[in-house]
């Protein structure tokens, strides 16, 4: 009769450590530009993975230029990376500048030597990312 309780409890614990080793979180590190300054705005670890998972493929598939940045370009809006890219040694820092009149948002990245202006959609989603 003690066995029942015992397999029981090891089942639920069983279950509850799988369910909580398969929910993948993103760690995001973000800065914003603030009166001319960046300001460390967020260490996120509560992102959901889907909306992680939706942005790198967003940034993994823009159609990234080549690009030579200006020596009097503004700074840029936001900068961020994913903190979870440095384990697997490819870590890129994209930074962000939004353009609120069409609603879009232009990004370089591989230190300025890249770039792209995203859709509507696209600048949507990455902008939820950041202001989560």
């Amino acid at each position: 009769m003690k066995k029942k309780p015992f397999l029981l409890a090891l089942g639920l614990l069983s279950i509850a450590l799988v369910a909580g080793c398969s929910t993948k979180q993103e760690h995001i590190s973000i800065q914003k530009l603030k009166n001319k300054t960046y300001q460390f705005e967020a260490y996120k670890q509560e992102i959901e993975a889907g909306g992680t998972e939706k942005a790198k493929e967003i940034l993994k598939n823009a159609d990234w230029h080549q690009f030579v940045m200006e020596k009097d370009h503004p700074k840029a809006d936001y900068i961020f990376y994913f903190n979870d890219d440095k384990s697997e040694g490819k870590i890129a820092v994209y930074y962000v500048w939004v353009n609120d009149d069409e609603h879009v948002i232009e990004l370089t990245r591989d230190q300025h030597k890249k770039h792209v202006q995203l859709n509507r959609k696209d600048s949507t989603i990455i902008l939820r990312l950041l202001n989560e």
